[in-house]
């Protein structure tokens, strides 16, 4: 596989007729005299979560903090309040009863003790994770209408959200690569 391909074109042009060999890290290479760049495979996957974040947390009506959360209480599968509490969190998401108001979790089982109750993320909850990371590895696109991206609603945007909408517009031309598609595809 050419390393060289899996750089953006206009590098690939200023790279044109230098003396410098681009390898993909994990190749064995001998010692040369020739400049090495070395292509790291797989530490791309988190690029565009500046814009991916951007979408979810605008279309779920959601903070970072409570974006973070949801990631880290997925992870857990079932949890109880006092791993709830462990997650480190800022102020706007520091109690419990606040966050069970934005209604993210189910009750799963139930115990007298308060701290010894079991929940898990609810559908909503579910979905807001995993479109995040469907977004964020390729296997979704964006939407860029009005209707179903408020980042595109006239009414509702802010100026800096053109930018981001330009973001998404050139995320969604794009290809995953090979080694992200694993994560998705049989």
């Amino acid at each position: 596989m050419n390393a060289k391909k899996s750089l953006d074109k206009s590098v690939q042009k200023t790279l044109k007729g230098k003396n410098i060999s681009i390898n993909y890290a994990e190749n064995n290479n001998k010692y040369t005299n020739t400049k090495f760049f070395n292509v790291y495979r797989g530490f791309d996957f988190l690029g565009n979560i500046y814009v991916v974040r951007s979408y979810v947390q605008k279309k779920n009506n959601i903070t970072w903090a409570t974006l973070e959360i949801l990631l880290k209480l997925m992870e857990y599968k079932f949890f109880s309040v006092r791993m709830f509490l462990d997650v480190p969190r800022n102020f706007s998401n520091l109690k419990w009863t606040t966050f069970l108001e934005k209604d993210f979790v189910n009750l799963v089982m139930d115990h007298n003790e308060y701290k010894e109750k079991v929940y898990c993320l609810n559908t909503r909850g579910r979905m807001i994770v995993t479109s995040f990371y469907e977004y964020l590895s390729g296997e979704k696109k964006i939407p860029e209408d009005s209707v179903h991206n408020p980042m595109a609603n006239e009414e509702t945007k802010v100026p800096f959200d053109k930018k981001k909408l330009d973001m998404i517009k050139r995320l969604n031309k794009l290809e995953p690569a090979k080694h992200i598609k694993y994560l998705f595809e049989d």
